[in-house]
């Protein structure tokens, strides 16, 4: 299969699958390698868990190619793999451990943006690049840059929510009940959807807006019912929006539930009765990704039991963009300093190769320039791509 990398870089060879790297490189001397780290934050044993594992074993796959073709001379790479179980205040603890540690490179993650607005500052502390697979809170990056050393691969739902409008109303949606968790990246995919969905010519009925953690939403759902939504959109994730989706029908509302990429994933439709519900993700469908058919024969070949998700490429991609950045900045020796991450973060920013996604390059935000997104509506109990 053709290579989509950079030629300066083709030394990396991403697509074939192995394990860890040797302890000695042997030409006309032996030389020791140096061990360097790659972080991961994700929600591993709580959480969200499903999109967390995909992540870290999206790492791991990334990390094993380059140790097995010695893509950075003199370099074995491992990864420490963190569980945030979604909790920012545990994501903060493990960010801390990882900034401790004088051998990380670079953290990959983390899934959730709450999590994300924590651990970000805690690594900047260290001058740690962050990466991140899914975070799609506008305000980690926007109005304005706060944090240098953090980096995201996929969109912003400054860019999502809008996008779910159009889709909406030009499927014929005219009429939206829109229901919300209060953390900050659910409202503002709500609230960017909203704004997107009026200017439109479409009419919002009514917001809800409840705090994380809800479990009985029949309060809150039973004043839409007497509106006749067409439509109801969750800003959440599948846990609470398959909970929010059956309370509905209980009460008699009978319109599709819409939400963002947090609930597109196989956990919400595996109970059954969300036919016909929509959400949109990040990319697309991942044998339609221009990497994507090679991705999944290696993910499958390295035998991780939980499948990559929507999220497993940008994870592959960013660590990618991660090693090409540290390959640079150690320029040809194995020597690394505290100094070498400053060199790292300017690399990542400087960052243009083709991945598994498609182009990997970053505006001066630190925001993907590929702005990729796709729709997805239940069909037949699976989740199947929308035009």
């Amino acid at each position: 299969m053709k290579r989509l990398l950079l030629p300066l870089l083709a030394t990396f060879s991403w697509w074939s699958c192995g394990g860890g790297g040797p302890e000695t490189l042997i030409s006309d001397r032996v030389t020791t390698t140096t061990t360097l780290t790659v972080g991961v934050i994700a929600p591993i044993d709580g959480g969200l868990t499903a999109f967390g594992r995909g992540i870290r074993n999206s790492v791991q796959l990334a990390v094993d190619q380059a140790n097995r073709n010695q893509s950075i001379p003199n370099v074995r790479l491992i990864v420490d793999a963190r569980d945030d179980s979604s909790d920012p205040e545990k994501g903060a603890n493990q960010a801390a451990i990882l900034a401790q540690n004088a051998s990380v490179v670079g953290v990959i993650g983390t899934y959730n943006s709450g999590v994300a607005a924590r651990t970000i500052p805690i690594l900047l502390g260290q001058n740690i690049v962050q990466i991140s697979p899914a975070n799609t809170d506008p305000t980690l990056t926007l109005p304005t840059r706060s944090y240098g050393n953090y980096f995201r691969v996929v969109v912003p739902d400054s860019v999502q929510g809008p996008f779910l409008a159009r889709k909406a109303f030009a499927r014929g949606f005219r009429n939206v009940a829109v229901v919300t968790e209060s953390k900050s990246v659910s409202q503002g995919l709500a609230n960017a959807f909203s704004a997107e969905f009026v200017k439109l010519g479409g009419t919002l009925l009514i917001t809800q807006v409840v705090p994380e953690g809800t479990s009985d939403y029949s309060s809150l759902l039973a004043p839409i019912q007497p509106l006749n939504p067409d439509l109801l959109f969750y800003g959440g994730e599948y846990q609470s929006a398959d909970t929010v989706r059956t309370q509905s029908k209980q009460l008699g509302i009978e319109a599709p539930l819409m939400g963002g990429d947090g609930v597109k994933d196989d956990a919400y439709i595996a109970g059954g009765g969300a036919e016909g519900d929509l959400a949109s993700t990040v990319g697309a469908p991942i044998d339609r990704l221009p990497g994507g058919p090679q991705f999944q024969q290696d993910y499958a070949a390295a035998g991780f039991t939980d499948p990559p998700t929507d999220f497993g490429p940008f994870a592959y991609d960013a660590t990618n963009a991660l090693l090409i950045s540290l390959k640079s900045a150690l320029n040809g020796t194995n020597t690394f300093t505290p100094n070498t991450r400053d060199v790292v973060i300017n690399n990542v920013q400087a960052t243009n190769f083709t991945g598994v996604t498609g182009p990997v390059a970053f505006d001066p935000f630190g925001d993907p320039q590929n702005q990729l997104l796709t729709l997805y509506r239940v069909e037949n109990g699976r989740w199947v791509p929308q035009p």
